[in-house]
């Protein structure tokens, strides 16, 4: 291979990674993120997430959230983030940004498939101990939890919550951020993520006012 295919071969590598790591993946997920952050309504998260909730139901709730999203260690930091200005406790959202790369569903089949399913038990079991530990331990050596960090669109929020209307966003923006992150055939991802833009589109218009579409997109821009 001379000179020429190795520059032809590294800006190849940069093309796969720009689509795979930001267009459909950091993109989607920051959209998440803003949508997290300007849409759900504080007092529906805070009983779950926040600094005061039980620890014995804001810590399984978080691991849990992380188990659930196949994202990688890049995508998921707007997703702390959104969950972060929507007012969760530091201690949960540490044990989601630690458990969602290491031990989400994908990367579990992935061990288990290549090095065995002993290595993908380990794998979790460790996860889930490390996340909480560590989050036990930001939330105790850290004050920022004494400090309110809610963003301005969740306090300009109305506080009207519709879980159908969450649900079916939610559920057309995660689908976004899986089929272009798992499809590997072109001719299949991109008009399946097209349809999908659209319907998000359709869904943002009907079931949501221009205010909190407006908000959501500012969110979606300061994440």
């Amino acid at each position: 291979m001379d000179f020429y295919e190795l520059i032809l071969s590294g800006f190849a590598a940069l093309y796969d990674y720009v689509l795979a790591h930001t267009l459909f993946c950091l993109i989607p997920a920051f959209f998440i993120a803003g949508a997290m952050a300007a849409l759900i309504p504080k007092d529906k998260l805070l009983p779950y997430l926040g600094k005061d909730s039980p620890k014995f139901i804001a810590y399984p709730l978080a691991v849990i959230a992380g188990l659930l999203l196949a994202v990688c260690s890049c995508t998921v930091l707007p997703l702390f983030a959104g969950i972060r200005k929507g007012g969760a406790g530091i201690g949960p959202a540490i044990a989601f940004l630690y458990t969602a790369p290491a031990t989400n569903i994908i990367a579990i089949l992935y061990t288990g498939s290549l090095i065995g399913w002993d290595f993908a038990l380990a794998r979790i079991v460790l996860s889930i101990v490390f996340a909480l530990v560590i989050g036990f331990t930001i939330s105790k050596i850290t004050d920022s939890d004494s400090k309110a960090i809610v963003s301005d669109s969740f306090k300009k929020s109305t506080g009207k919550f519709d879980s159908k209307r969450l649900f079916l966003l939610f559920g057309t923006l995660l689908a976004i951020l899986l089929v272009g992150t798992r499809i590997s055939e072109d001719a299949i991802k991109y008009p399946v993520v097209l349809v999908l833009i659209v319907i998000t589109w359709f869904i943002a218009s009907k079931y949501f006012t221009k205010e909190e579409t407006a908000n959501w997109m500012e969110e979606t821009w300061d994440s």
